[in-house]
């Protein structure tokens, strides 16, 4: 508990300012100032009397104020003493009270902690059990599964060489059938060439014949004509004036290219291709017509040799035909239809 103050003096009551203010107030009270000695300077005896009783009485009043105050004093302070004394056994219960908590407290701690640490050992222990279980059960499963794994990898194993060897059976057969195929392909290729070969030698031998038999021909003509002129030209010279002319069907594929092309020209943007082909317009539309030019089929046109021999054999005679000239010009012409 805290300490007591101490408490001021307290002043007589009914006076103010302390002991002099209450001998000044009772000196008024008896008949004005007292003067040295508590005799008055111009009054008489009684009254000195009377003031020197006033003084004894303040005097004792004085006594018996302090020693009041000083037994106050007194009691206040064995009352702090006592209040001290009780305060410090106090604190000092507090502090014997708070050590023995701390005590107990500190003896709970380490219970707590022993038995925490039990718990622990025992939780460990369990968990250290439950692993080496675990992965005894584990192992064995991994074991199981590996033992499958090989038994299913062995029959994997099997099953693969006997698809291998299905696949080279099947393989070798259709090796067999390609070899059978292939010699097969080789006979028939060698009885062809064999056949080609034999037409191609009878070819030679028609041909040779035949060049003969024109040959023959192309004289006893000539010999015939020179003995007998006659104003029918010769079949040689009318061969020789003959040019290659296209058939109906390459005339009919033409017509239609030609067609498609000019439907492709009318529907298509010249100046966009030309400017994606980075030409000007007169450049592409001079390669549209040099191809088409080079692509077109013509007629034949008579050439100026042909109208030359006609303006010969017209301003000479039949008989001046018979000249070296005409000759090398009917041989020639013989050449052409051989």
């Amino acid at each position: 508990s805290p300490k007591t103050p101490r408490e001021p003096l307290r002043p007589l009551r009914g006076v103010r300012g302390g002991p002099s203010a209450g001998a000044e107030q009772l000196g008024a009270q008896l008949g004005g100032p007292l003067g040295a000695g508590g005799v008055d300077a111009g009054g008489d005896q009684p009254r000195g009397a009377e003031a020197a009783e006033a003084q004894a009485a303040i005097r004792a009043k004085e006594d018996d104020f302090e020693r009041k105050r000083k037994a106050e004093e007194e009691n206040k302070r064995e009352q702090l003493e006592q209040l001290k004394a009780e305060y410090d056994s106090q604190e000092k219960r507090k502090v014997e009270e708070r050590l023995k908590s701390l005590e107990k407290q500190a003896a709970a701690r380490s219970q707590r902690k022993q038995r925490t640490e039990k718990l622990n050992q025992k939780r460990e222990e369990k968990i250290v059990k439950k692993q080496c279980a675990w992965l005894e059960r584990a192992n064995g499963e991994i074991f199981d599964i590996m033992a499958e794994q090989d038994a299913e990898d062995e029959r994997l194993a099997q099953d693969v060489e006997a698809a291998r060897e299905r696949k080279r059976s099947k393989e070798q057969v259709l090796r067999d059938v390609k070899a059978e195929e292939k010699a097969l392909r080789q006979e028939l290729e060698f009885k062809r060439e064999e056949k080609n070969e034999e037409r191609a030698s009878q070819r030679a031998l028609r041909g040779i014949f035949e060049v003969d038999k024109l040959k023959t021909e192309a004289t006893e003509e000539l010999e015939s004509f020179i003995l007998n002129p006659d104003p029918v030209p010769l079949r040689q010279v009318l061969a020789g004036r003959m040019r290659p002319v296209p058939t109906v069907t390459e005339l009919l594929a033409a017509y239609k290219d030609q067609k498609e092309e000019l439907q492709e020209l009318v529907e298509q943007d010249i100046p966009t291709r030309a400017l994606l082909r980075n030409q000007t317009l007169f450049q592409y539309v001079r390669d549209i017509q040099m191809k088409a030019e080079a692509v077109r089929i013509r007629p034949p046109q008579p050439q100026m040799v042909d109208l030359g021999k006609s303006r010969n054999r017209a301003s000479h005679s039949p008989r001046k035909s018979t000249s070296p000239k005409a000759m090398r010009n009917t041989n020639s012409s013989m050449r052409f239809t051989r």
